[in-house]
């Protein structure tokens, strides 16, 4: 059973505190990157559209992909306020032996698609599993998320047009749009240019929408779902949404005493 709005914005914001928990004990994640896509992870498994719980190899089932797989720890976080994972876990964190890497793997808990981070290569994986569901006539939809800097990437491109020719209806992108990549702003390093223009030659249907606003997401996510065409959701977000130091830079790291400050008092 889905959610509703409050209840994902309270759950959002006791994970948001956990994702800087986790920067306080390994300075190592991607702290600025897992921070703005938190609304989104927090409106596909707080509606119920993904979830936490399910058997890899079920039949006509959605699947989450999250192509930007340095932004896993939102992942770990929200299955930790939902009550997933224990606070313990977390803080173990990228050490030898967890469960909880830095990247998704095989072994790590909740993840339909491992190894993805490798620019673009999860956008391809999306598109292979929606395809492969689309001609097995099974039920269900990929909810595929990706970060702008990995549009840089041409397999991502080729990857869209693949979606496109063959009307994979299935298959929701939701762009986590924060305008800033490792080496710096998304158009200093490479200009998107008309981003939305883009995805429209292709013939996907484009939606707009505020990345930390779960009502819009939720809504566009419903409109996505409607369509006859691929749907892509442009989601303007803040890199590093809620840290002040870091938001809108490409910098990942805070002291461990500034990090677990702001573990308390983060929202």
């Amino acid at each position: 059973m889905g959610r509703g709005v409050s209840e994902l914005e309270a759950l959002t914001c006791k994970a948001r505190r956990y994702v800087v928990l986790m920067a306080g004990y390994d300075p190592g994640i991607h702290l600025g990157s897992s921070l703005s896509v938190m609304e989104i992870v927090a409106a596909l498994y707080g509606t119920g559209r993904v979830k936490f719980n399910v058997a890899n190899g079920a039949h006509n089932r959605n699947y989450f992909v999250l192509s930007k797989g340095h932004a896993i720890h939102a992942v770990y976080a929200l299955a930790a306020a939902m009550g997933y994972l224990s606070l313990d876990e977390l803080r173990e964190t990228g050490s030898l032996g967890s469960r909880l890497q830095n990247h998704p793997e095989v072994d790590t808990p909740f993840v339909d698609v491992p190894n993805s981070g490798s620019l673009g290569q999860g956008i391809s994986l999306a598109v292979g599993l929606a395809l492969g569901m689309k001609i097995k006539g099974e039920k269900g939809r990929v909810y595929l998320v990706v970060g702008d800097g990995e549009l840089d990437e041409g397999q991502s491109w080729e990857s869209f047009a693949v979606a496109a020719h063959y009307n994979l209806t299935n298959l929701v992108t939701i762009v986590d749009f924060n305008g800033v990549q490792l080496d710096g702003h998304s158009e200093e390093v490479l200009r998107k240019g008309d981003l939305a223009g883009r995805f429209k030659s292709l013939g996907f249907e484009v939606i707009e929408a505020d990345g930390h606003n779960i009502g819009e997401i939720i809504a566009a996510l419903e409109k996505a779902e409607r369509g006859e065409r691929p749907a892509v959701i442009i989601a303007k977000t803040t890199r590093g949404r809620g840290v002040a130091q870091i938001e809108d830079t490409a910098k990942q790291r805070l002291p461990r005493d500034e990090a677990l400050k702001y573990a308390r008092d983060i929202c």
